[in-house]
């Protein structure tokens, strides 16, 4: 019993303050953008990619910015990142730039940032599931 609630008692305190963050989420601005963009040069992201799974079958599937769930789209999930952000993102050689529609994934996977499955598959991501891409901000659609 001990063990569970140390584990749950770490999960609360490394999700707390993503939750928190991700209530003011939609109150970023362009100057947010402008931000990250200083930050953003040459990092890198623990990038992982969905689509496929049980959301394809989701006729209605939603994104957290409202627009239908397509796994072919060039778009991805960031915690923090405005709404509607484009990113350049580089693997193995490979680029694509893709939009922010969706929020994830969860602090708890140890990942930044979830891109489609469209996404996924230009940069080669597929048979690995994960990898560290390179991300550069490049404005806001």
């Amino acid at each position: 019993m001990n063990r569970i609630c140390g584990v749950l008692t770490i999960l609360a305190l490394t999700t707390a303050p993503a939750l928190a963050h991700h209530h003011h989420a939609s109150r970023h601005s362009s100057r947010d953008v402008s931000r990250h963009a200083e930050a953003s040069q040459g990092f890198t992201a623990n990038a992982s990619f969905y689509g496929g799974g049980p959301r394809r079958y989701e006729p209605n599937s939603h994104t957290a910015n409202g627009e239908l769930f397509n796994m072919w789209d060039m778009t991805a999930a960031h915690r923090t990142l405005p709404m509607g952000t484009r990113l350049r993102l580089t693997y193995a050689g490979r680029s694509v730039v893709v939009r922010i529609n969706d929020r994830g994934p969860a602090v708890w996977t140890g990942r930044s940032l979830d891109v489609s499955r469209g996404a996924a598959t230009q940069l080669g991501l597929i048979e690995r599931g994960t990898g560290q891409v390179r991300v550069e901000v490049i404005g806001k659609s």
